[in-house]
């Protein structure tokens, strides 16, 4: 099901209820010689040590945990931590950095070696390198506040509470005087969760929010005791939420709710309509980062399809089958009846997850169905891991690894290549 599009606003300037300050403030703002906060700096750093080469990531894609001290050491501020065994998620900045490293669309993750690397795709490496200070800032805030998610950093896909809805709802709970005093640690720990250390970070990194840590030996980590928010910080959060709330005319509340309202409107839409009034306010925001569009692959693509580790089948089949026909082929190769439920089931270059589900489920699903998408419409690339799980009761758990794609001679029909193992009994009674 598509997200609703906003209405558009009117694009003048009583749309933000700006005051003659905040304007000037807007056209005022040097990027290339004085951005906000040191968001630009730290991420071109993170950039810089990813290079060419990528660097390790965890089997969940995050900072492998020998990498994390070399990337703190390498931001503008780092951080001590008095942590025995800390993990990316100990480094609220780097977490923060991560998500936008994510969100870009600037890294990709390479499974093909033994252990995983995160890598810059040099298409849209070129484009960032050809932006200019506003314009990265920009892009950058557009990957925060239009595209990110919590599950890009690997937590549990969130259901209506997310990395837009979290930020806004704190900013709507600030206190007025535009100060915010932490008295205790058990009192800061709630902002490990609303908005997220992350997304203070984050807040802190782009110049919006000053903040000040708690002493280590207190905290046992990063904690703010301290909060103020800027002048910048005043005029783009609260901009923000007025904009959301006027766009979404009737149907918000005196204060947007934090639970669900993302599901009102599409939050990249929201940027783009919401960047068409800032942006002439905005010295040299001219272009945008742009992320290549994915391309119909014909195939044929080669996947080896495992059952258990001792049962697998490799598959060849055609670009311009649908996943249902896969889905047929995979379940014939091990001799099973092809009468239950299933989905598909995959991480897009952003690290979202993307549920494709069986056609009988339309009217149920919010999902793409699997006969109305086509295998070359997925951006496959070797080493990508597609899960496929069939039968909601019996819970059988396929893992499909893409071999090769776009490689070898057309074929019109799916082509099982290799047998190994046995497979189980559907029905173990029987």
């Amino acid at each position: 099901m598509t997200t609703p599009r906003l209405e558009p606003l009117v694009e003048k300037d009583h749309a933000f209820d700006w005051t003659p300050v905040q304007m000037n403030l807007l056209k005022a703002r040097d990027f290339e010689h004085q951005a906000p906060g040191t968001i630009l700096l730290d991420f071109e750093a993170l950039l810089s040590l990813i290079g060419d080469q990528g660097m390790p990531v965890t089997p969940a894609h995050l900072f492998a945990i020998n990498g994390l001290e070399t990337i703190n050491r390498n931001l503008t501020h780092p951080l001590e931590l008095r942590l025995k065994r800390p993990i990316q998620k100990s480094y609220p900045h780097i977490n923060g950095l991560y998500l936008l490293l994510r969100a870009t669309g600037i890294s990709l993750i390479d499974t093909q070696p033994k252990k995983p690397l995160i890598k810059l795709d040099p298409i849209v490496l070129a484009s960032w390198n050809a932006l200019n200070g506003a314009e990265r800032y920009f892009a950058l805030l557009k990957a925060w506040w239009g595209r990110a998610s919590e599950e890009m950093m690997g937590e549990r896909r969130a259901s209506g509470t997310d990395v837009l809805a979290k930020t806004i709802d704190f900013i709507q709970r600030f206190p007025k005087t535009g100060i915010l005093t932490v008295e205790k640690p058990q009192d800061a720990d709630m902002l490990r969760y609303y908005p997220g250390l992350y997304n203070l970070a984050l807040m802190e990194l782009f110049g919006l929010l000053d903040i000040r840590a708690m002493p280590i030996e207190a905290a046992k980590g990063w904690l703010p005791e301290g909060i103020r928010m800027t002048d910048w910080g005043k005029t783009l959060l609260d901009g923000y939420a007025d904009f959301i709330k006027k766009s979404l005319g009737r149907k918000a509340e005196s204060r947007i709710s934090m639970l669900g309202f993302t599901e009102l409107f599409d939050p990249l839409d929201c940027f783009e309509q919401w960047s068409r009034v800032v942006r002439p306010y905005i010295k040299g925001w001219r272009k945008d980062l742009e992320v290549p569009v994915s391309i119909f692959q014909p195939g044929p693509h080669v996947f080896k399809v495992s059952l258990r580790a001792d049962c697998w089948r490799r598959i060849a089949i055609r670009g311009d089958a649908c996943l249902d026909e896969l889905a047929g082929t995979i379940l014939s190769a091990v001799g099973f009846d092809s009468d239950h439920l299933y989905s598909f089931s995959y991480k897009d270059r952003f690290g979202r997850t993307v549920e494709i589900d069986h056609p009988s489920l339309a009217g149920e699903s919010d999902n793409a169905l699997a006969d109305d998408v086509k295998l070359g419409d997925i951006p496959l690339y070797e080493g990508m891991r597609i899960d496929f799980l069939f039968d909601f009761g019996d819970q059988w758990e396929f893992d499909i690894q893409t071999e090769s794609v776009n490689a070898g001679s057309a074929i019109k029909k799916p082509r099982v290549l290799e047998r190994h193992g046995k497979a189980p009994k559907q029905y173990e009674s029987w």
